[in-house]
């Protein structure tokens, strides 16, 4: 299929596949794109299997306008033969772990125009770092985060790599904007920057004359690719790098003018605070650390973008930051809760499902609670089961935060005038998913529990099939769903005709 779009689009000038892995990619692929695509400036590519002289050779011979090449996670790398490819001014081999650091320091560094590389997430001595310094007379920056070697050295001697001979060495163990900012000198000659807005100043047309515009946009995507995986395998002794810039940086990252780059921003936004998938729980100093560096509204303002993946990455981050009740109250305060909502109207469902999760996490806090349902909350959520019957995601948190909302007195009555007991019923006696049916018994539980102030209870015995679906689901293998399902039993059967129809569908046995 690569090979097919490169000989049916020969004048592409950028190819950017990622970051998921490329492993069915051959170099015979990577070979048919050099030769039908003489015109690439920019091949950035992931997950490789193996990366070949010959393929490199044909880059070198058919691509001479190439000067961005990232192979970002592939698992064998030809060293030698980079050193072909002379038109080369930024190269990234992030996250390969079989690279002869011996040989790629050596020839690397006879690259005629090479003014930056990216070594983050490998295995690099600190001796090829040294070799690259001393012996590349074009070579501006190194990228090198969460390198043990570098790091490790760094920890015995400070001053490592403080002799650069011009050069930007960044690691996490330095403020990246700081340093950037104080050695500024490789970057902005003429230029006299502050850390807080480096990336803005050398983006700026001062950066254009003076030419390093291209270089922090590469470095953007560079660092944009690196903090997002970096989250993914949490490893040791980040957390402090995360409270001391990380979040500040993927927040530099938002203002981003490249739009890949914001979405990763985004989504390790969305990431790097969740230090526990399954329920959900999140590091309150990582997700406090977004809010208190302005986060919260530049998250809200993507949210409102017009560009939908964009939208639902960054309503995921808002989602998984809202966790905190912290969080969640800076969210609302801010408007977060009208945004949401019109988010989870969305005709597509990814937007939809984000946004649901977000009302989900913040329909925890009963400060809450009203204010979504003021702002339509409930209705844009009953419609999501209605619109959505075979998306999952959009379910469980349609359903959950419904479920949150019915604990309510007030809003249990607009679920029901929503027709949320019918869509919760529907739920129930149709969906085969483990995390849907809790939800939906969750919510019918709760609907079910304002028997002295309201009608529900009534209601949800009434509801066709209800009762018979929540009796059938206390023969669930799940314990959660058993669990919500004898609870909502339990809150029903104290209405009369209830208990008498929960008898006659079997729940007397069942329970």
């Amino acid at each position: 299929a690569l090979a097919v779009l490169a000989a049916r689009h020969g004048g592409l000038a950028e190819l950017h596949i990622g970051p998921d892995p490329l492993d069915r990619i051959s170099s015979d692929a990577l070979r048919s794109v050099a030769l039908c695509c003489p015109r690439l400036r920019c091949l950035r590519l992931s997950g490789l299997r193996e990366v070949t002289a010959d393929a490199l050779a044909d880059l070198a011979r058919h691509c001479p306008l190439l000067h961005d090449l990232a192979f970002i996670d592939c698992l064998v790398l030809d060293e030698p033969a980079l050193a072909g490819l002379t038109s080369l001014r930024f190269l990234s081999v992030a996250g390969c772990q079989n690279i002869k650091w011996a040989t790629a320091s050596a020839s690397w560094a006879q690259l005629p125009s090479l003014t930056a590389l990216d070594v983050s997430r490998t295995d690099v001595s600190p001796g090829a770092v040294s070799r690259l310094i001393s012996h590349s007379t074009t070579l501006r920056l190194i990228c090198a985060l969460n390198c043990a070697s570098l790091e490790e050295e760094e920890a015995h001697s400070p001053a490592a790599f403080a002799n650069s001979r011009g050069k930007l060495v960044l690691t996490i163990n330095r403020t990246i904007s700081k340093y950037i900012a104080a050695d500024a000198a490789p970057l902005c000659p003429d230029t006299a920057v502050k850390d807080t807005v480096v990336f803005d100043e050398c983006r700026s047309s001062s950066g254009k004359r003076n030419g390093v515009s291209q270089l922090i946009t590469w470095l953007e995507w560079i660092l944009s690719q690196s903090l997002l995986r970096i989250p993914e395998s949490n490893p040791h002794g980040m957390n402090q790098f995360w409270l001391d810039q990380g979040a500040a940086l993927l927040l530099t990252l938002l203002k981003s003018s490249q739009e890949d780059v914001q979405e990763r921003a985004a989504t390790t936004l969305a990431t790097f605070a969740v230090i526990d998938d399954e329920n959900t729980n999140v590091d309150p100093a990582r997700s406090e650390a977004v809010m208190l560096e302005g986060g919260i509204p530049m998250l809200l303002d993507l949210a409102r973008c017009s560009r939908e993946s964009l939208q639902s990455e960054a309503a995921k981050a808002i989602a998984n930051l809202s966790v905190n009740p912290k969080v969640a109250k800076a969210v609302a305060d801010q408007g977060g809760i009208a945004i949401l909502t019109n988010m989870a109207k969305s005709v597509n469902r990814l937007v939809a499902e984000e946004a649901a999760g977000g009302l989900w996490n913040l329909s925890v806090g009963e400060e809450h609670k009203v204010a979504i349902a003021a702002a339509g909350g409930v209705k844009a959520l009953v419609d999501l089961i209605f619109r959505w019957p075979a998306g999952t995601g959009v379910l469980e948190r349609a359903a959950g935060a419904l479920a949150n909302l019915a604990a309510d007195d007030k809003c249990s009555l607009e679920v029901a005038t929503a027709g949320g007991i019918h869509a919760l019923v529907t739920l129930a006696r149709s969906c085969k998913v483990e995390g849907v049916l809790e939800q939906a018994a969750r919510a019918l539980a709760n609907l079910a529990a304002h028997g002295d102030n309201n009608n529900n209870n009534a209601a949800v015995g009434q509801e066709p099939g209800a009762l018979e679906a929540l009796v059938q689901l206390t023969h669930s293998p799940s314990e959660g769903v058993r669990q919500e399902a004898a609870g909502a039993l339990w809150n029903l059967s104290f209405d009369d005709r209830n208990r008498e129809s929960i008898a006659s569908a079997g729940g007397v046995q069942a329970l």
